[in-house]
């Protein structure tokens, strides 16, 4: 806003009227120099409220234009920021259906292998039983019994399946081992196997089922 000037107004001058000293002052001034003194444009106190008034409202306005560009801006990052996040939630839900329809496939498949490996088993089952009923003949059926269960014990063992040792006068070990009952008894050493009563076996190194036996106990510690 350009700056204000005023000019005082003097009172207006009669023909013949004798000048004063300050209009004999400007006269000669605008005589020499042709321009007007530089008091003459001094603000009153009204206008220069005024001007700081204007001043203060355009910066104001600026302050809020300014004010107003970076919410618009904060907005559109928050919504851009919103939608990222939709895509990328969407993109972690189709990997998590795809990971778990691949991991059903991959038991699918696991399941499948190992079957396809147990029907000869099961078919040389079926052929022991019909070969018995048809000859009567005992030892053969006990020779066709052992053939298949060592054919279905090497198709465990190649999956990774091994039996657990629980043999007699073993030290009991409760992480391989469940005691299905105790037994007094000085013929044997204090908490040791005597008898398995139904094997275990572990996957790698994991115990999918213990051996259950009956331990050993001696009478003196009852």
């Amino acid at each position: 806003m350009s700056e204000k000037r005023k000019i005082p107004i003097e009172p207006e001058e009669t023909p013949g009227d004798p000048k004063t000293p300050a209009q004999e002052e400007r006269d000669k001034e605008l005589a020499d120099t042709g321009s007007v003194p530089e008091e003459v444009f001094q603000e009153s106190p009204e206008e220069a409220e005024v001007v700081a008034e204007s001043e203060a409202e355009r910066v104001l306005a600026e302050d809020v234009r300014e004010l107003r560009e970076r919410c618009e801006a904060a907005e559109q990052r928050g919504e851009e920021e919103h939608d990222n996040f939709l895509r990328t939630l969407a993109d972690f839900n189709n990997y998590r259906r795809r990971l778990r329809e691949e991991l059903d496939q991959a038991r699918q498949f696991a399941i499948e292998d190992i079957v396809i490996r147990l029907l000869p088993i099961l078919d040389n089952f079926e052929r022991a039983i019909k070969a018995a009923e048809e000859i009567r003949d005992f030892d053969a059926l006990h020779g066709g019994v052992i053939l298949i269960l060592r054919q279905l014990r090497d198709v465990l063992e190649k999956e990774g399946v091994k039996p657990i040792e629980a043999e007699e006068g073993q030290q009991f070990d409760p992480t391989k081992h469940e005691a299905a009952m105790r037994e007094d008894t000085e013929d044997y050493p204090d908490n040791t196997v005597i008898e398995e009563l139904q094997k275990g076996y572990v996957l790698g190194d994991k115990v999918i089922r213990p051996s259950m036996v009956k331990v050993a106990r001696h009478p003196s510690d009852t």
